[in-house]
């Protein structure tokens, strides 16, 4: 069977870093699936840069396989008379198949316990090009992607994608691929890099090359290693540390199509702010990588990742200016606000929480610390905490989203917090409950270290689950605005841990966040809170976690029906000794009996089993 190269790119304006992966993935795996339809297994290699997807086979057949389908009819019964002749139903599906009633055939049908008619088809091979070109519109419009874009007009305005695109090229061997997507008709010819690169045709033989050779580097593992090797030398020739960030290493990779590492430096000075104020500003703001000196202190320099070639740059040094001229302005910004912001302690600044609106229907920031102080300082009476700490630290825990540094850089809210705190004299303990208070962030983040700040979590989370719930905001699908999936799963980290043991159950917790709103205005204490509803929302997220807490599922359900009223952390330690019990003699007997009883209680007619007699059992 004659083969070719098979080449499809994807030409775009620049793609979301995090997008890159799952996008290619799925236009390699959508070709792979369709080909498989015809009968053609072929071996696929991705690339992805922030301007084009690229799906490359080093050989495809020319022409699918010819194939033979089985069509099958009625009954034997219904379709052939008592002299073995075609009834109308046999001629009809003949005529349906396109077969003359005399080829078809009596078969037993798999999964079938009679005879049925069939028809068996010779389909002849088709042209991979034509059912690519069938294909590919369908594949590109259901890549996966976070927001769609349209900017076509007509017909072609019906194509959606991520960002608009700005070629296509679709060819197996010599043979275009003919077909049109968002107004773009696939052709030959791509283009390199934005600035340093040349556009001409793209030969499927070897494309990779003729990219790397117009400056593209189309893998991306190749890219995160040139980052990788090329910030370590840039700090180590300058005599200092690379802070490793996998992370960042990633986005910068999605971010760039020929990464180039270089080290920038900033004044000194700056080294004031506090150091994560520095390594926000850089990581989150600029991409860009910390470095230290050798004795592990932040070094006023860091490594910034150029997308163009250095070697053709006329004046390499115009590029690190330009890295440190952005941080430096960045920096003094953050210094400007840094200094100025403690000219109003955080106690005067709660004040002006009365100003800002938590969310409509739940009152203003003011009102959301207020119920999170009552609701922390029970909380930290019943588990052994100093209450009054509990209150200062959640009365105060938002006052910083009234500072100027916070406002200008919103991922340092809390931890700015915290180091005003301390420029204000506060007690330790709260100071360190305001900086901790939000974690964990997500199922991945650290757990706070502070118990009171576990507290204020807990309250927090639990407000905003069953206020927006009470406000009719579900999240429904893959819809979740306000990230209440993520609060729940950080209540249950929060609950659930079975070192610090949170002394209250689920059930009271919410009953105690109930009472708190119960104290807004009459908007939302009309409103129907929905307790209960909140409870199993939250408990779905916990049963969702089983396998990250190495329970069985079925034992942690088993332990959650059982009462309300434990804390999550003991649910866990008896879904523990249900999994310990399962795999022993007694436990094997006990599961085969209550299997027993299910059936004869299904058979029975009985939906659901009598409640047991528990003054029955015994130890």
């Amino acid at each position: 069977m004659s083969k070719a190269p098979l080449l499809i790119e994807i030409g775009c304006e620049e793609l979301p870093a995090a997008s890159l992966g799952p996008m290619a993935a799925a236009l390699a795996e959508g070709i792979r699936t369709v080909l498989a339809e015809e009968g053609v297994e072929i071996a696929l290699r991705t690339g992805a840069t922030p301007r084009r997807l690229l799906v490359w086979a080093r050989e495809a057949p020319v022409m699918t396989p010819a194939r033979e389908e089985v069509l099958w009819g009625p009954p034997a019964r219904i379709g052939l008379d008592a002299d073995g002749k075609p009834t109308k139903a046999a001629l009809g599906f003949a005529r349906k198949a396109g077969v003359a009633p005399e080829a078809l055939a009596v078969e037993k049908r798999p999964g079938k316990e009679e005879d049925y008619l069939c028809a068996r088809i010779t389909r002849p091979g088709r042209e991979v090009v034509q059912v690519l070109a069938e294909a590919l519109p369908g594949i590109l419009k259901n890549l996966p992607m976070p927001k769609r874009m349209r900017w076509a007009e007509g017909k072609a305005r019906a194509d959606e994608f991520l960002r608009p695109i700005r070629w296509i090229v679709a060819r197996l061997g010599e043979a275009v691929i003919p077909f049109t997507y968002a107004g773009v008709k696939a052709g030959l010819r791509s283009e390199g890099h934005r600035v340093f690169g040349q556009a001409g045709e793209l030969s499927p033989a070897d494309p990779f090359a003729w990219l790397e050779d117009n400056f593209v580097i189309t893998d991306v593992e190749v890219r995160k290693a040139r980052i990788r090797k090329g910030a370590r030398a840039c700090a180590e020739e300058a005599g200092l540390v690379l802070v490793e960030d996998e992370a960042l290493v990633a986005e910068t990779a999605g971010l760039t199509e020929w990464p180039e590492p270089v080290l920038c430096r900033f004044d000194a000075d700056f080294l004031e702010l506090p150091e994560e104020v520095v390594r926000i500003t850089l990581k989150h703001h600029q991409r860009c990588f910390v470095v230290q000196d050798e004795k592990g202190r932040l070094a006023p320099a860091f490594v910034a990742v150029a997308n163009v070639p250095l070697a053709r740059v006329a004046d390499p040094e115009t590029i690190r200016q330009g890295y440190e001229r952005v941080v430096r302005a960045r920096l003094a910004d953050a210094m400007f606000y840094f200094r100025r912001d403690p000219e109003i302690p955080l106690a005067r600044r709660v004040e002006m929480l009365r100003g800002i609106v938590y969310q409509d229907g739940l009152g203003t920031l003011h009102d959301l610390s207020m119920r999170l102080a009552a609701f922390a300082k029970r909380a930290a009476a019943d588990w052994g905490l100093a209450p009054e700490k509990a209150e200062r630290a959640a009365s105060l825990c938002k006052a910083d989203l009234t500072t100027g540094l916070v406002h200008e850089f919103p991922e340092l809210q809390g931890y700015m917090g915290g180091v005003y705190a301390r420029m204000d004299g506060e007690d330790e303990e709260v100071a360190a409950a305001i900086a901790e208070h939000y974690k964990p962030e997500d199922a991945e983040d650290a757990m706070p270290a502070s118990r009171h700040a576990r507290a204020i979590g807990v309250a927090e989370r639990a407000d905003r689950i069953l206020g927006l719930f009470a406000l009719g905001e579900r999240p429904t699908g893959a819809r979740d605005p306000f990230g209440l999936r993520r609060a729940a799963i950080g209540l249950v980290r929060l609950l659930a841990d079975e070192e610090t043991r949170f002394p209250w159950s689920l059930e009271r917790v919410f009953a105690e966040a109930e009472k708190l709103l119960a104290t807004m205005p009459p908007m939302l204490s009309s409103l129907d809170a929905p307790r209960e509803e909140a409870v199993a929302f939250v408990q779905e997220r916990f049963l969702g976690l089983a396998k990250d807490y190495k329970v069985a599922r079925a034992s942690l359900a088993a332990a959650l029906a059982a009462t309300s009223e434990r804390p999550l952390w003991a649910h866990l330690a008896v879904a523990r000794l249900l999994d310990r019990f399962a795999t022993t003699p007694e436990g094997q007997a006990a599961a085969e009996a209550n299997k027993r009883a299910a059936n004869l209680l299904r058979k029975a007619g009985v939906k659901e089993a009598p409640a047991p007699e528990m003054a029955a059992l015994s130890e």
